[in-house]
């Protein structure tokens, strides 16, 4: 009996599609991309839908499951006929016989699932970590393009082509390449969790309020993987020491693998750009001032990055040319790893791990936060949230800082009723937010060059510490346009 997957988190719309493209009638073979970075839970959502059923239907699904790992073609063939036979039995057929080609393979495949018995559905073939075979098999795109044309696509099977590899599982779907077309399930890119629903990891545990569900987001990211492994039962930092700080962590080697497992070899440009990034150095050129490379590398390296999803390039609001550009780390581990956690790696080695975290990391962790995590956090909800929760529709959202440096608003967004919404991020908690704060963001909007942003504005205001009774009272009454978003409201359950 296959082994059911653990409670699961979030992956409602990916769980849906699963199940719409699994169960449409008619339609004949089926073919489905799925990639996204390490430790997102590709193999997981696979696992969960084929084994464990989605919206009532816990019934396991037909499906033969295949982990490509780095070995030579002939094995990697062989190991997937004896998985392919194991699934689709045929008396007298031995593995050796059917792992000679792909192509004998695929047919194999292809012919089993048509001669099953009437009524048995469908049968997946998963091919995970797909980039591993065609390293050896350069040509297996080609093939199983021929062999989908000629037979997968009267077939019933439902293949999934899943892998880690980003530039070249997305390459597989471009125009060009010879697959391009045939994922008529879909093409899914599996994104970080929401932070709130990062948040469901941490519920009912007396140590995890609504801020320290935040700070284990702005400390593990949207990595799912990462938050299994927190013991809810002991408080945030004790867990963030175990997993991330102490000799022999489980974390402790975990962006050397990542690093690794997208076959960089010479990490160290690399590891001295994320340092910077997530120091504060933002732009290209105190990037390059601070690490010392040439120009192009640079770009090179920053290019690898942005395709591999561990930075991202942001442009103020309303702006267009690359040139006012600033880069970001994309995850948030990653982020708290590069500004905590590797420059103490000697003074974690020599050191109480507990002593470093509480003089080194836990003062500093409310400027962390508030810098970028906190504005991370607010946009989030503001996509998930403004049309219910706000009765607001938004088209478009970003940063702004102005030229001259002088001007930063945390959020910017344009209304679909061609309005604009200005919004300010408070981390704190020591004090609530006031008129005074609300005056400050209602001075810079006054100060902003386009006339139409200017034009009957609205504005939100998210705050850990909650509001002053001056400024709720203002923000009940509808003409003033003002929202307030408290601690109490960014996290479901937590009232």
């Amino acid at each position: 009996m296959t082994i059911k997957p653990d409670p699961f988190y979030d992956r409602t719309l990916e769980l849906a599609a699963l199940d719409r493209a699994w169960k449409r009638r008619g339609a004949g073979g089926q073919m489905l991309l799925l990639y996204g970075r390490r430790r997102l839970g590709k193999t997981f959502l696979l696992q969960r839908y084929f084994t464990a059923g989605v919206g009532g239907d816990e019934r396991e699904k037909n499906h033969c499951y295949f982990l490509a790992e780095q070995s030579t073609a002939v094995t990697q063939r062989l190991t997937l006929a004896r998985q392919l036979i194991a699934a689709l039995p045929s008396a007298g057929v031995v593995a050796e016989e059917i792992a000679v080609s792909w192509n004998a393979l695929l047919r194999y495949a292809s012919q089993q699932s048509q001669v099953r018995k009437k009524g048995a559905g469908r049968l997946a073939l998963i091919l995970d970590e797909f980039p591993y075979l065609v390293a050896q098999t350069p040509e297996l795109p080609s093939i199983l393009q021929a062999w989908w044309d000629r037979e997968g696509v009267h077939s019933s099977l439902f293949v999934v082509l899943c892998g880690s590899q980003l530039s070249a599982m997305a390459a597989l779907g471009q125009e060009s390449a010879p697959l391009f077309g045939r994922f008529n399930a879909g093409i899914f890119h599996l994104d970080p969790l929401h932070y709130e629903d990062v948040a469901a990891f941490y519920a009912d545990s007396p140590h995890y309020g609504v801020i320290e569900k935040l700070l284990m987001y702005g400390v593990f990211g949207g990595t799912p993987r990462y938050h299994a492994l927190v013991d809810t039962s002991r408080p945030p930092a004790e867990e963030i020491v175990t997993l991330l700080m102490q000799p022999r962590a489980i974390l402790e080697n975990e962006v050397r693998f990542l690093l690794g497992s997208e076959q960089i070899r010479a990490p160290a440009p690399y590891n001295a750009i994320l340092a910077a990034i997530a120091g504060g150095e933002t732009k290209f050129n105190r990037i390059q001032q601070l690490i010392g490379v040439e120009r192009g590398a640079l770009s090179s390296s920053l290019r690898t990055l942005l395709e591999l999803g561990w930075i991202r390039r942001e442009l103020p609001f309303g702006e267009r040319s690359d040139r006012r550009s600033i880069y970001r780390v994309a995850d948030p581990f990653l982020t708290f790893w590069y500004r905590f956690v590797a420059p103490l790696a000697s003074a974690l080695q020599f050191s109480d791990p507990a002593t470093v975290y509480a003089a080194q990391v836990a003062p500093r962790l409310a400027d962390y936060m508030g810098w970028s995590v906190f504005e991370e956090i607010c946009g989030q909800w503001l996509q998930r949230n403004a049309q219910q929760r706000l009765g607001l529709s938004v088209r478009e959202m970003a940063r702004y800082w102005s030229r001259d440096g002088r001007t930063e608003i945390d959020l910017m967004a344009e209304l679909d009723d061609g309005s604009f919404l200005f919004g300010e991020c408070k981390w704190r908690t020591e004090r609530v937010t006031r008129l005074s704060d609300l005056s400050a963001l209602q001075a810079k909007v006054a100060s902003l060059p386009d006339a139409r942003w200017r034009d009957k504005p609205n504005y939100i205001l998210f705050a850990l510490g909650g509001f002053s009774p001056e400024l709720q009272q203002l923000a009940a009454d509808p003409a003033e346009r003002l929202f307030l978003v408290m601690n109490t409201d960014l996290v479901n359950g937590d009232r």
